[in-house]
């Protein structure tokens, strides 16, 4: 008999944000003031505020090791067993150890201008897959966040499950502050750099995910324009390995295949096939992208190269078939690096920003 796990996160109220600062932001033990909210690692990898002994035992925290020369202590908020109610952005959900159960934490809005949730993996975070490849939950373990405001499953981020350490995701909530710096809607992943790497959850563990819809956008920085995406310069697991097609190649029509869509324009000129005619055929290659190699031009063996289209939205969307439809099996998902490029038109580049950061009302971009 198989034994599940699954961990429910429902959101209460207008709600809440859980969003602890990057695993970059390490604060020094000996500098860092009492009482100055700031996060910093420990030797566990959980992040802590650096309080007085007694401030943190009356707010229900542990201690973990010394900080402000001594002074104070870092101090964590950790939730145990199954189940349990996160009030501060520096609390964090504990494993069970006990299978075939599910788990629910409540994350309760502590502040009247917070709009959005972030959930990041920080430490090892691991759920086995189930007995179909790609498939979460059942007899598996998943993660899903719901809501009490919303039965539209299209609202969520979908069930995630394997190796998903260093990932995260975004939840938008509901608000008419235009001024909330939060990730556009339809986002999952949201990332914020110039550079940087965007994978599909459980690409370390080397297979895409079943059920998948979902997009994980990039934040137009001031001056940029458009992006330039290419594989991730690894071998292990396959950086682009979304589905097979004869031959092996760059595949752009993917419609009944797992594959992702980056908003772009490729023109492809084409041999005219009419005898006599010298006329090349232009034509404008979709966005999709499928099978076993990136890059901008269909049918090439050698992976290379996309840009996106300008002044469009700066998203890599995903799609993958169910895990009940047996077209997972293998596949390791994707790893693409991603660049800004800058555009000397820069007033287009400062329109597009605004928009991406304040029009946060409509729908996603699937």
């Amino acid at each position: 008999m198989f034994a599940t796990r699954s961990l429910i996160i429902f959101l209460f109220g207008t709600l809440l944000d859980f969003q602890p600062f990057t695993l970059g932001d390490r604060v020094n033990r000996t500098s860092e003031p009492i009482g100055f909210h700031r996060q910093k690692i420990t030797p566990g990898d959980n992040r802590g505020t650096c309080l007085s002994v007694q401030e943190c035992s009356s707010q229900g925290g542990t201690s973990d090791g010394n900080c402000a020369s001594g002074f104070g202590v870092c101090c964590l908020f950790m939730i145990t067993g199954c189940g349990g109610t996160v009030n501060k952005n520096t609390g964090f959900p504990g494993s069970d150890p006990n299978n075939g159960r599910t788990c629910s934490v409540t994350l309760n809005r502590f502040a009247n201008d917070i709009c959005q949730i972030r959930l990041d993996f920080q430490s090892t975070t691991t759920l086995p897959l189930g007995t179909d490849p790609g498939s979460c939950g059942g007899t598996g373990d998943s993660l899903s966040v719901i809501s009490p405001h919303s039965s539209s499953q299209n609202a969520f981020p979908p069930a995630i499950c394997g190796i998903l350490t260093g990932q995260h995701s975004t939840k938008g909530l509901t608000t008419n502050d235009k001024s909330c710096f939060r990730a556009p809607s339809g986002c999952t992943q949201y990332f914020t750099g110039c550079t940087g790497t965007i994978t599909s959850y459980n690409f370390p563990g080397g297979q895409l995910l079943g059920d998948q819809v979902y997009g994980n956008c990039i934040r137009q920085n001031e001056g940029y324009c458009s992006v330039q995406y290419s594989e991730t310069p690894i071998t292990s697991p396959d950086p682009f390995d979304l589905d097979t097609a004869d031959p092996a190649g760059v595949q752009d029509n993917c419609m009944v295949q797992n594959h992702i869509t980056i908003p772009s324009r490729v023109i492809e000129v084409l041999m005219s096939a009419t005898p006599g005619d010298q006329q090349d055929v232009v034509t404008s290659v979709p966005s999709m992208r499928c099978n076993t190699v990136f890059g901008s031009a269909p049918r090439t063996s050698v992976p290379g190269t996309l840009v996106s289209e300008e002044n469009v939205p700066f998203v890599v969307n995903l799609r993958t078939l169910p895990s009940t439809s047996g077209r997972l099996a293998t596949f390791s998902g994707f790893s693409l690096d991603y660049t800004q490029v800058p555009f000397l038109q820069l007033m287009k580049c400062h329109v597009l920003g605004y928009w991406l950061n304040h029009h946060v009302d409509q729908g996603g971009w699937i």
